[in-house]
């Protein structure tokens, strides 16, 4: 029995304020990937962009993909489910019908990322499973509408801080710790142990940052070794931090300054979409009672100080007093239980459990490498259940090695009137609209985008729709000369330098298909 309450304490456990933090940062990030998605909506989410529904449902890149989103085909449509989207996170972050609005989320979010698997990367998966594995912790319990709506009912300004023990707590700090230690344990490359791949991510003009590009010729094997090393140390570190029993508010609180330190050195280097943000978005989740109590007091004398220097400090004060002292519902109140439509307990749990069972299963045979089980070992159903629920578990960020070259697609369209156009570089990288059989040196790509480059030249039931797309162009600019009489996709690719050298080499092109088709 106490070993039992030990384990309950150290891994079953977290603050109600913690989780209402992490529920807050969850929402701001899911609100951040719907915007940039937005801005392509028509690219893809609509059967004129470059995945329509026909060919996504034709030939889907994964087995069982759903998506409420294969309903839409026009515009019109699409923005419709988006603003569906931005009213469910929307609810989650003010935290009014939490249970409900939690159950939303993961729905639109799974749809927005299963109608277009086929450009996915880590940080669509990473974000997914915090949404997934969130919908099974009562985060509306702190700074939350529900918790203000029921300490009014209950006739109360403030409550206990009781704890929350819940499986939940266990499966997102597991969650955490395997991307780490599985992403740390498959570098094992030539690379990353001479210390070069750092060296090699600089070379990646779909990735690279504007910061990558002008420090690339800077950066001698001493500098590559140093942050190369520091970031795979880091990494294989993590998963001990997190999931230490012993100190925990230290080593907690080493897990999160090292999670933000190593993921805002990505971003200074790498374009990684929406991974960075979102792999951030789970530090929350990871503070204990004595953080939340140093957080807590800091907003109180934030409060207070804004109140000092505010035009209206009256208002400004009252806002910090409410956020601090009436976001916790009394003792016995229900703040985002059974009343807002959730399972009983018991039922949830049981569901957890199943969950968690066919992600370790995916976890097992997606990372052979590793664990040396092959994919026919996993039961069908589990691997369905993980499919559906987006729950992939391949880790293997830059593992074994980098990548030692680069590639760009380019279209090489003629007009009608002569002219040379490239439409998927206009919309794809807008600052080199016409980069010609060459790569420029940062092509400053959305993160779809670039995922998209990567596989369509290996997908050629994929072809077609890219060749409608391409014959839509004077649709898209509303000129009829731009009226396409015939182009050709192709494949452009480099090496990336050894280290010690400064010049990509061996630059190439290769034709993936022409139009109008040879006979």
């Amino acid at each position: 029995m106490a070993l039992r309450r030990w384990f309950v304490r150290r891994y079953l456990t977290a603050d109600p304020r913690a989780l209402g933090a992490g529920r807050i940062a969850l929402a701001v990030v899911l609100l951040l990937d719907l915007g940039r998605r937005a801005r392509d909506l028509e690219t893809w989410y609509t059967n004129d962009g470059l995945l329509p529904n026909h060919t996504v449902l034709w030939r889907p890149p994964f087995d069982h993909t759903l998506s409420l989103f294969f309903t839409a085909s026009l515009p019109s449509e699409a923005a419709f489910g988006f603003v569906l989207c931005g009213v469910a996170y929307a609810l989650l972050l003010v935290g009014f019908r939490t249970r409900l609005a939690q159950v939303m989320s993961l729905i639109a979010v799974l749809s927005l990322h299963g109608r277009c698997e086929f450009v996915q990367n880590g940080g669509d998966a990473v974000l997914g499973e915090l949404a997934l594995w969130s919908c099974f912790l009562p985060t509306g319990r702190r700074f939350s509408i529900d918790a203000v709506r029921a300490a009014r009912e209950a006739g109360a300004e403030s409550a206990p801080k009781k704890p929350v023990v819940e499986l939940g707590v266990l499966v997102l700090t597991l969650q955490l710790a395997v991307i780490y230690a599985f992403n740390a344990l498959q570098k094992t490359g030539k690379t990353w142990h001479e210390g070069s791949v750092v060296h090699y991510m600089l070379y990646q003009a779909g990735n690279d940052t504007w910061l990558a590009v002008a420090l690339r010729n800077h950066f001698t094997p001493l500098y590559s070794k140093l942050f190369t090393y520091t970031a795979w140390a880091t990494e294989g570190i993590l998963p001990w931090l997190i999931l230490s029993p012993f100190w925990r508010r230290y080593t907690r609180r080493a897990a999160i300054c090292l999670i933000i330190a190593l993921h805002a050195g990505f971003a200074t280097f790498l374009n990684l979409g929406i991974f960075v943000p979102a792999m951030i978005a789970y530090t929350p989740n990871l503070l204990v009672a004595s953080d939340c109590d140093l957080l807590e007091r800091a907003l109180v004398r934030l409060g207070n100080a804004a109140g000092r220097w505010s035009r209206a400090p009256a208002l400004v004060r009252a806002g910090f007093e409410w956020l601090v002292a009436h976001a916790t519902p009394p003792r016995g109140a229900r703040s985002d239980g059974r009343s807002n439509g959730g399972l009983r307990p018991e039922y949830a749990q049981g569901l957890l459990a199943v969950i968690a069972a066919c992600a370790t299963s995916q976890l097992i045979v997606e990372n052979s490498a590793v664990t040396n089980v092959k994919p026919e070992w996993q039961p069908k159903w589990m691997h369905a259940t993980a499919a559906y629920l987006q729950a992939y578990q391949g880790w293997s960020m830059y593992a074994p090695d980098p990548p030692f070259g680069d590639l760009n697609l380019v279209v090489d369209a003629v007009t009608r009137d002569g002219r040379h156009v490239d439409p998927f570089n206009e919309v794809a990288s807008p600052a080199n609209r016409h980069p010609g059989r060459r790569i420029p040196p940062r092509l400053g790509q959305d993160v779809l985008y670039f995922a998209y480059l990567l596989r369509m030249p290996w997908t050629p039931d994929y072809w077609q729709a890219f060749e409608e797309w391409v014959l839509a162009y004077p649709k898209r600019t509303g000129r009829d000369r731009d009226t396409i009489v015939s182009f050709e996709a192709l494949l452009v690719e480099q090496d990336s330098p050894p280290p010690g050298e400064y010049q990509s080499r061996n630059l190439r092109a290769r034709t993936i298909f022409k139009y109008p088709h040879q006979q």
